[in-house]
């Protein structure tokens, strides 16, 4: 009778182990639900239909009439739905590079602000518009990090002067090489900066030396979250320390502005 029992609290145990793998196992599967980024959400600032299923947008933004400078920055359509074409390259607004200019609209950045997330989601959502505008609540998700946790305070990459505060000797390397281990800047853009991307325009002229020193800010965004539409990857996602950032950007302005 012992034997038996003894037998039949081993079946069990044995039975109980092997649920136990199993769920382990099922437990150890990825997490393949896609999440939110800040990345993506650096992208949807600079051109969110480049990287949505949203259409491009047809209409002027909705409060575009409201912005306090309306005589400067006379665009309409698209370009209006731009996050950065109202709170600017440096998430500044009207504190920053867009204070003059003909991108002035007079609205105020986004960089430092205290909104809480749910006020920011809802404010993306609702009172911009972007829900109607096509994005999805993850690409919105991804608008909120960004804005909360990927914002950068330019003035510590660039000085007074638009330039870069970083060493063009070490630059050139990493521009060589890669940052973070990804591609090489000079195998999309050329040596010398001016070789045109494949797929682009024919009338393509954003050389590096050039968007570099005439949008120091604009080229820091790019380099940091890389261009909507386009393989070009994204020095944030492959965790670049901000040094290498900071030198790439600086040799980039060593590079000819045009052929």
């Amino acid at each position: 009778m012992r034997s038996a029992t003894c037998f039949t609290v081993i079946a069990i145990l044995v039975v109980l182990a092997a649920c136990g793998g199993e769920d382990e196992q099922q437990s150890a599967q990825p997490d393949t639900t896609p999440k939110a980024t800040i990345r993506q959400g650096g992208l949807l600032y600079d051109k969110f239909w480049k990287v949505s299923q949203a259409a491009e947008p047809t209409t002027t933004h909705p409060l575009w009439v409201k912005r306090p400078d309306a005589a400067t920055n006379t665009r309409t359509g698209s370009t209006t739905w731009r996050c950065k074409e109202c709170h600017g390259w440096d998430y500044k607004g009207v504190d920053g590079a867009y204070a003059k200019g003909s991108h002035r609209t007079g609205f105020a950045g986004v960089f430092g602000s205290r909104m809480s997330a749910a006020d920011m989601r809802t404010s993306i959502a609702e009172t911009h518009g972007y829900k109607d505008a096509g994005l999805s609540d993850l690409e919105i998700e991804s608008l909120v990090l960004f804005v909360r946790s990927g914002l950068a305070d330019t003035a510590a990459y660039i000085d007074e002067q638009g330039a870069f505060r970083g060493e063009a000797e070490r630059g050139k390397r990493l521009y060589e090489r890669g940052l973070g281990g990804g591609k090489a800047c000079a195998e999309c853009h050329g040596l010398d900066g001016l070789k045109a991307p494949k797929a682009s325009n024919a009338d393509y002229d954003d050389f590096v030396g050039k968007i570099a020193n005439e949008n120091p800010w604009e080229f820091l965004h790019k380099v940091r979250f890389g261009q909507p539409g386009t393989p070009m990857p994204s020095a944030v996602t492959a965790k670049a320390p901000v040094k290498d950032i900071l030198d790439v950007c600086a040799y980039s302005q060593t590079l000819p502005k045009g052929r």
